[in-house]
């Protein structure tokens, strides 16, 4: 078998990232045309075609999908040794990355974070907020080590390494009536001001589904990709957020808004998840930090 570079394999992985050859050539600070011959040679080598041609943004062969299936797992390999080899020789520098929902970054991972760091100071840790689709986009695509997400969907490339319950929760101010209530139903929520997260957030599949089961069709008021946003809604007296407790945990502690039930099954048996790709060898580094994350997890709070 030919013994192909593996900058042949970079250009053919940021040509896929960016979509262009001009996209990669910009990433890699290259020539578009160094780019598009480094794809060829690669082709050449392997007697097979790669990309299809003629087509925007760039679009894989099902060989292309295989090079870069090989290329993704010899990346994160040669991380993981090359971290191991450091811990080894206690060289404690590396990266790790981590992307989260945006529900989902609070005081229980910011402790965790702090820990870690204090810890391991020559890590850099890299954190990213994302709806729960690009969370568990990141982590199969490698652009993140692991994720923690809000109720993931079921994935066979993706492994679930430690939950926590997470309710679906009505967020009030606790001037407003409802909040002398020890739970709501949906039927309750009809007629109020909503205020809930954009339609691409995996709590508004969630919701849709309970809406649709008990013929309940809520109109929100308000619709942001803003967590603070949400929230700022409620505590100015303006209406009620949908959002899972943990999102409101340090308001609801303080006692600035109330957390409030929804009597619905799907809604409260929810949870937050911390995910890895299936199949992936960690660096030390990220090791570390998963491990502090799976003990925090059964701990998290859910309002």
């Amino acid at each position: 078998m030919p013994r192909f570079h593996d900058n042949r394999l970079r250009s053919l992985a940021e040509a896929v990232r960016g979509g262009t050859m001009r996209a990669a050539s910009e990433n890699l600070n290259v020539a578009p045309s160094s780019i598009s011959r480094q794809i060829a040679q690669l082709e050449e080598e392997l007697g097979v075609t790669l990309i299809e041609r003629n087509r925007t943004p760039l679009k894989l062969t099902e060989a292309g999908e295989l090079a870069l299936r090989y290329y993704r797992e010899f990346m994160t390999q040669q991380e993981a040794f090359i971290s191991q080899v450091g811990d080894l020789k206690r060289l404690k520098g590396g990266t790790v990355k981590l992307a989260v929902g945006e529900a989902l970054i609070g005081d229980p991972l910011q402790s965790v974070l702090e820990q870690f760091m204090s810890e391991y100071p020559e890590i850099r840790v890299f954190v990213r907020t994302a709806g729960t689709a690009d969370v568990v986009s990141l982590v199969l695509d490698d652009e993140a080590h692991m994720g923690m997400v809000f109720q993931p969907e079921p994935d066979a490339k993706i492994r679930v390494r430690a939950s926590s319950d997470q309710p679906v929760k009505a967020i009030v101010n606790p001037a407003h009536p409802l909040a002398k209530r020890s739970s709501v139903k949906l039927a309750d929520l009809a007629d109020e001001r909503l205020a809930m997260p954009e339609a691409t957030f995996r709590i508004r599949q969630v919701m849709r589904i309970a809406e649709s089961q008990e013929h309940v069709f809520l109109r929100p008021v308000m619709v942001s990709n803003s967590l603070m946003v949400l929230k700022e809604f409620v505590l100015s007296g303006a209406g009620i957020a949908i959002l899972p407790g943990i999102a409101a945990h340090s308001e609801v502690t303080n006692g600035t808004l109330h957390a409030l039930p929804i009597d619905h099954p799907s809604l409260k048996h929810t949870s937050a998840s911390v995910i890895t790709r299936l199949g992936r060898q960690l660096p030390v580094g990220a090791v570390r930090l998963l491990q502090k994350i799976e003990a925090t997890m059964p701990f998290l709070p859910a309002a």
